[in-house]
This record gives C-alpha cells, structure tokens and sequence, in this order.
C-alpha cells in the first residue's frame, strides 16, 4: 500500500504525514511526471488528480482533497471511479459564520455608508437606514457546516431564519423554517437578508441571475460567502444599480479577482472583502489535522470522515 502526496506540499507537512502512515509508504513526487511514475502503485492520494493521472492509477481507493470546494477536483472519470472521494469539511465554520455576523451587522449599521463619509470628512448623521436584526428574516441558503453555524450565531441577535437546504433532514439551531431548494423562489421575497452558503454545483451555477433577484425585496440585503458563480455578476450589478435590491456584501465573485472596472467599487451600498472569509487562526493545524485524521484512518482500514458525493460536489 502507498500514499502520493501531489502536489507538493511543505516539507513539515510530508514528515507528519510519514509519521501517521505508519509502515504505509509515502511518496512525494517533485513533479508531475514523478507522480505519474508513482501512480500504479498509489491507493491513496492527497492533493489532487487530473484525469490522466487516475488513468495510471488503477489501484487507487482514496483521494484527499486539499479544499473544501470540490468544483476544481472532480471530473468525470473521478465520479464514475470507485475512489472515495474526502474534502476539508468544517474547518472554516467559526471564521466564516463571524465573517457573515460582521458583514450582516455593518450593514445593519450602515458603516458601508458613515466609512465613506468618514473618508471624505463629511460629519453627516442623516439619510441612515438602520436595521434591528431581531426584525429581520434571514433567508440561508446551504445548511452545511457553515450554514449552519450562521444560523446558530444569528440566533442570538433575534431574527427569524429560514434555511433552504436540498439534503438537512431536520433544521439546525436557530433555524425556524427548513424548506428545499424548489421553494427558493417562493421564499425570497420574504426575506430580509439573503445568505449564500452554498457549494457550487451542477444546480446553484448561475442560480442567481435576475429573475431571482427580481423576486428579491427592494429592502433586501444579499450577502456571498459561499462561492462567487452562484451568482452572475451582470445580474447582481443591475440589481444594484437598479435597486432591485437594497444592498450586498460579498467575498465571492463570478470572476476573481473583481474587475477593477467592475461597477460595485464604487457602490455605497456594497461591502467588498477579496475572498477571505475563511481567514483566521489555526486553520493551517486544521487542515492539517484532518489530513493526518484521515491518513491513520485509511492506513487501519477504517471509515474516512468528510467523504463527500462526487456528483454533487460536495
């Protein structure tokens, strides 16, 4: 039995996983030819597979992803393989939910606004719509762990919580209302604040594009931390402009980085942070972690955590 680390990581990081793999033999190519040559005899992977590379693979069982997102790993050789497919479920959670509370609550104060006064010196105290988030519905859309962990933290400050979520079998804390995502539709309009934890998948690609966002209040807040190709970009910029919507606070984007031409730049209404929700102590002994987790586990032949379904990316 072997174990290929590909690509590279850290030197740290190849002694650790030697160290979990017990008398398991762990091969860290230098480079893509050296892994192929290091295929045949692979049944784990960590890192990640092209479809060639699984072609000269015809032993392997395990793949570790190195992300949580799966929409850059899977393939359709992968899916329809016997590979066990494992992510870095989880361990963004607490970051990502204090990202939301952050973003939910500036808006709620208004700060996107009194930063640009500030800016421009402008003492001006009028014009402010405040929010209390006890009055507000918040619609979240992805009830994984991150979903859910907004949910939980939201709860706190009183507002109601729709989740819409096509796998939860029972609602997490502080989620009122559990509904599918065939009601999506029928529910925005009653939301508040609309919350994207979803994964990218066959089905959110492109889900909000202007007919949703016409279903959206002229109130609504719409807040991305979920992955930027949920959303098409020309749509939520006309949305904004036109004032379809209210508002937006967004650290996903159809196209990363953000086009400096990009018209929500210079919107007052939009809080922009570039792809770092996920940012915050200990994530690297995290991912780390689960890694090590899943490599004593494969070694004694025990269930894997954080398998994911292939076909649906997450």
């Amino acid at each position: 039995m072997s174990l290929v680390i590909w690509p590279q990581q850290s030197e740290e990081w190849v002694a650790a996983i030697r160290e979990a793999a017990g008398d398991m033999a762990v091969v860290a190519p230098a480079s893509e030819a050296e892994a192929a040559r290091a295929a045949p005899e692979a049944e784990g992977w960590i890192g990640n597979l092209t479809p060639a590379l699984l072609a000269a693979a015809p032993r392997l069982r395990w793949l570790q992803a190195s992300s949580i997102s799966l929409e850059r790993v899977v393939f359709p050789e992968l899916i329809a393989s016997p590979v066990t497919l494992t992510n870095m479920r989880h361990i963004y959670d607490d970051h990502i939910a204090t990202h939301v509370l952050a973003l939910l609550l500036a808006h709620c104060r208004e700060l996107p606004r009194l930063f640009r006064r500030q800016l421009a010196r402008d003492w001006n105290p009028r014009e402010l719509r405040v929010l209390d988030p006890a009055d507000l519905t918040l619609l979240i859309l992805g009830l994984g762990g991150i979903g859910a962990e907004v949910a939980r933290r939201a709860a706190v400050f009183g507002p109601a919580i729709v989740g819409v979520d096509p796998l939860a079998e029972g609602a997490p804390p502080g989620v009122g209302e559990l509904a599918r995502p065939d009601r999506l539709a029928d529910l925005l309009p009653r939301a508040d604040v609309v919350i994207i934890c979803a994964p990218l998948t066959p089905e959110t690609t492109g889900l909000f594009d202007e007919a949703l966002f016409r279903r959206m209040r002229r109130t609504a807040l719409l807040i991305n931390i979920g992955r930027g190709k949920i959303v098409r970009l020309a749509a939520l910029e006309r949305a904004l402009a036109e004032g379809w919507i209210a508002g937006a606070a967004l650290d996903v984007f159809e196209e990363e980085p953000l086009p400096v031409d990009s018209r929500l730049w210079e919107m007052e209404n939009v809080i922009i942070t570039p792809h770092m929700a996920g940012v915050g102590p200990h994530t690297d002994e995290r991912r780390l972690g689960v890694v090590l987790d899943n490599v004593r586990r494969f070694a004694a032949g025990e269930p894997l955590a954080n398998v994911a379904d292939k076909a649906r990316w997450y």
